[in-house]
């Protein structure tokens, strides 16, 4: 289609539009080998920003077109190619500009992304979402919290039924790669039940369902009590499974969380030569914290057994940090300290 030399141009229809769209408009709307020529010419991220925008472009209007042909020039002298933009007349130009094989590589980095799953009812509270999911099967349910915030997670696990719950963890705590199909249909469903009225909120994107790391931190936001009830029906399934989510709940690092009466009771079960292998390499704060909690000549010492040892493997190093941990972990089982002791410390009523 040609623009007529009479045409009655509305400028105002592109005067807070953006520049790169203006562009895209333009390069769409012209003949491809025309847009090439020109697009040659022009920066690879500017190239990347326009095939972004002609992606984007649906069907463009006329007197849209003529706005910004009356911007960029008093007359187009050789009429209008297409009159909408997308994959195809993106693909087009910038195969004529960079190949075929980078503008594939372009179009796939400019695709817009793709919605986390549930985004629209993670901000609905976690009652309501209780409330919800009561009604539908355990699998089901562990899926959609599985791209939950593992906190959120563990808030809605608290109010579900006990029986319910424990299958629903058993089943969070075994990694698995999304069917997003599935998904797509839980989603649609659960969507239609949720209220348009409650406030939501969007979370950072997952792919996969669960995992031993997902149900760890979704421990970390639920009550002592019940994390034990739920750690126990893990057990039951999977021992090694439980001793994995255990190790991933306390770390070596978190040895800074721990009171100073409480590193104490755990530095009376460490030996010096464990000591010395388990620092190697250490976070400073990790190092600081189990210095400040030495006697005078049991620091002078270590540092100097510190200094005076050679080469370690990572697999060492590794075997006495768990080592050290698993001291920490009896130690809580028995009731002599307390892993949120730190914490606690800095309350105040």
């Amino acid at each position: 289609m040609a623009f007529g030399n009479n045409s009655v141009v509305d400028k105002s229809k592109t005067q807070k539009m953006r520049t790169t769209k203006k562009l895209a408009i333009f390069f769409a709307s012209i003949p491809t080998d025309k847009s090439i020529e020109i697009m040659k010419h022009f920066k690879l991220s500017t190239l990347e920003a326009l095939t972004a925008e002609i992606r984007s472009l649906g069907t463009i209007d006329t007197s849209i077109q003529e706005a910004v042909f009356a911007e960029i020039s008093e007359r187009v002298s050789k009429g209008v190619a297409h009159n909408s933009g997308g994959d195809e007349v993106a693909k087009a130009i910038l195969s004529g500009v960079v190949g075929e094989e980078e503008a594939s590589r372009m179009l796939e980095r400019s695709k817009p992304k793709r919605p986390k799953p549930f985004s629209s009812i993670t901000g609905v509270s976690a009652q309501d979402l209780a409330t919800i999911l009561s009604h539908e099967q355990p699998a089901t349910v562990a899926i959609v919290l599985s791209f939950f915030p593992p906190k959120k997670s563990g808030e809605i696990l608290a109010f579900l039924e006990e029986g319910v719950r424990d299958e629903i963890v058993i089943r969070l705590a075994k990694d698995r790669v999304a069917d997003m199909d599935i998904v797509e249909r839980i989603e649609r469903m659960l969507v239609e039940k949720v209220s348009s009225s409650i406030n939501t909120s969007e979370e950072e994107e997952r792919s996969n369902l669960g995992g031993p790391e997902f149900v760890a931190e979704l421990f970390q936001g639920v009550d002592k009590s019940l994390e034990e009830e739920l750690m126990v029906s893990l057990q039951e399934d999977s021992v090694e499974l439980a001793n994995q989510i255990r190790d991933l709940m306390f770390t070596f690092e978190d040895l800074i969380k721990l009171g100073d009466q409480d590193i104490q009771k755990v530095l009376r079960e460490v030996s010096s030569p464990q000591l010395v292998v388990a620092l190697r390499g250490a976070d400073p704060e990790v190092t600081d914290k189990i210095m400040r909690n030495l006697s005078k000549r049991a620091r002078e010492n270590l540092e100097e057994e510190m200094e005076l040892t050679g080469k370690l493997k990572k697999s060492e190093v590794e075997a006495e940090r768990k080592g050290i941990v698993g001291i920490v972990r009896n130690l809580e089982a028995s009731g002599e300290i307390q892993l949120s002791a730190a914490e606690e410390e800095d309350v105040y009523v």
